[in-house]
C-alpha cells in the first residue's frame, strides 16, 4: 500500500513538472494534473492538501532544483581550500547541474513570463538552497568585510541562469560562441576570475 501511494505521488510530481514546461502556470490546475497523472483528483488533495502545497513538493522532490546535498557533494572528496574555491566550485556544479536541466529551464522561462502565488512557492525552494550554501561557506571561512557576499552570489547565480536559458534560443552573446564547450570554459574561467578578485580580502 504504502509503495502504491508513494508511485501515484511520483506519477503526480511528474506531472507537475511536464505540464509546467508545456504551458506554463497559468493552464496548471488540479484537475490537468490529475489527467495527466492519470489520478483521480482526490488522491491530489489527500497527499498534497491543496496545489502551492504541491508546488512546494515539487519544487523540493521532484528532480526540479539542485539541492544542498547534491551541490556541496562529498567534502572529504573535494579539494577546495579556500572561500574562492569553493564558490568557484559551488557556481560551476550548478552551471553544469542546470545545463542538464531542460524541463527546469522550461519552467523557469515561464516563471519569468507569468509570475504569480504559484511561481513564488518554487521562488522559495530555490531561494532555500542559495541561502544554506551561503551558510556552509561562511560555516567554513570567514566573509571579506568588506564584499556583500551575498549580493555577489546573486548577481553571479542570476547571469549563470540567463545565460543558459538564452542560449537555448540564441547560440551567441558577446561575441562569445555558446554551441561548443569552448563558449561555456570561457564563462568557467569568468566566474573564477570574478570569484577569485571579490574574496580578496584588502590589506
Amino acid at each position: 500500500m504504502a509503495r502504491d501511494k508513494e508511485e501515484t505521488k511520483a506519477r503526480i510530481l511528474a506531472a507537475v513538472g511536464k505540464l509546467l514546461a508545456e504551458s506554463g502556470f497559468k493552464q496548471l490546475g488540479v484537475n490537468a494534473i490529475a489527467r495527466e497523472a492519470g489520478v483521480d483528483k482526490v488522491l491530489i488533495y489527500r497527499y498534497f492538501e491543496n496545489l502551492p502545497s504541491l508546488l512546494q513538493t515539487f519544487g523540493k522532490e521532484g528532480n526540479y532544483w539542485i539541492t544542498v546535498e547534491e551541490l556541496i557533494g562529498d567534502e572529504t572528496a573535494v579539494d577546495a581550500e579556500s572561500l574562492a574555491d569553493w564558490m568557484i566550485l559551488l557556481l560551476t556544479r550548478f552551471l553544469h547541474d542546470l545545463q542538464e536541466r531542460p524541463i527546469t529551464q522550461e519552467i523557469v522561462r515561464w516563471e519569468l513570463l507569468e509570475g504569480n502565488e504559484l511561481t513564488h512557492e518554487l521562488a522559495s525552494v530555490r531561494d532555500h538552497v542559495a541561502i544554506e550554501s551561503l551558510k556552509f561557506l561562511k560555516q567554513k571561512y570567514s566573509f571579506p568585510p568588506d564584499k556583500d557576499i551575498p549580493a555577489i552570489s546573486a548577481v553571479l547565480i542570476a547571469g549563470i541562469v540567463y545565460l543558459v536559458l538564452r542560449t537555448k534560443v540564441n547560440d551567441t552573446f558577446l561575441g562569445i560562441d555558446f554551441s561548443s564547450p569552448t563558449g561555456w570554459q570561457r564563462i568557467e574561467g569568468a566566474i573564477a576570475s570574478l570569484v577569485q578578485a571579490i574574496t580578496e580580502i584588502d590589506e
